[in-house]
């Protein structure tokens, strides 16, 4: 695989990998961004009560919920608890969250439950298998040249391929759940509109919605990767790599990998989720 590499310039304008000091504007900078996303998330925060209503709050409190889950996450994993059974315990928490304290304990909510199970139980082996043949564990060409690396303590008794699974499998599990949500909760609407429909009829409509939203789905997880990456691959650019070099590089693979089978488990799952949930419709 071959090495980025890029110069470092510190404040005073001299290319520099061990720069001397840290500049008062850059100090300034970083206050003016704190401000900046206090103001953001004020904002978020009244927009969410004002439109949303009590479903706005409930969301707000599950995304909160969430996040300090992925702290204590990241916490046992610095602790040396075992990555991968921290990823899975956490990822079974966070979708009981989202789905049944977000939008209550039903069968749309079980059915999605139960079908992002099986599709992350399948597309886990898959996800390790890829970054254990990759490689892909540990930082990538642009982080290990930044100046903070300087400062890190390399000494890490963690295992990088299990993180990097964990981040993948982590990063997957929003859109699955969004999309397994969406099949469930049409069949469902479906079948009380027609409670005529039969076990094929109500699958091959949850599937017909799926295809429709998948599109968009798979267009916000590209252009979610592209957006961030804008100047990254500006500068890339303006640096004269070759293709090659960056189609062997570890960060562009880092970031398409966790894109593609984010995209994958939106497809996986979709029929999986029409089918649960059209067998417990017609259980009941």
């Amino acid at each position: 695989m071959q090495i980025l590499h890029r110069e470092y310039w510190n404040c005073t304008g001299n290319t520099s990998i061990y720069p001397d000091h840290i500049c008062d504007n850059e100090i300034n900078d970083k206050k003016g961004e704190e401000d900046m996303l206090m103001i953001l998330g004020f904002i978020l925060l009244f927009l969410i009560m004002i439109i949303g209503g009590d479903r706005g709050v409930i969301s707000l409190i599950s995304l909160v919920g969430n996040m300090l889950l992925l702290s204590l996450a990241i916490w046992l994993m610095a602790a040396g608890a075992p990555v991968l059974l921290v990823t899975v315990g956490v990822g079974i928490i966070i979708s009981c969250v989202t789905l049944f304290y977000q939008n209550g304990t039903n069968e749309k909510t079980k059915s999605a439950f139960t079908a992002v199970l099986i599709t992350m139980a399948v597309l886990f082996f898959f996800i390790y298998m890829v970054v254990w043949r990759s490689e892909a564990g540990g930082l990538n060409e642009i982080q290990a040249a930044e100046d903070d690396v300087l400062y890190y303590n390399m000494n890490l008794d963690i295992n990088m391929r299990n993180v990097a699974t964990a981040v993948i499998i982590l990063s997957t599990l929003g859109a699955v759940l969004d999309m397994a949500l969406t099949v469930t909760t049409s069949v469902y609407e479906v079948s009380i509109h027609k409670p005529e429909m039969k076990l094929t009829e109500l699958v091959e409509s949850g599937m017909q919605i799926g295809r429709e939203v998948i599109g968009t789905t798979v267009n916000t997880l590209l252009f979610a990767y592209v957006g961030e990456s804008l100047l990254l691959f500006s500068y890339l650019k303006m640096q004269d790599y070759t293709l090659e070099t960056l189609l062997n590089s570890k960060i562009l693979f880092q970031n398409c990998v966790s894109m593609i089978f984010g995209a994958i488990a939106c497809v996986v799952v979709m029929p999986v989720a029409a089918v649960l949930v059209g067998k417990r419709i017609n259980i009941v």
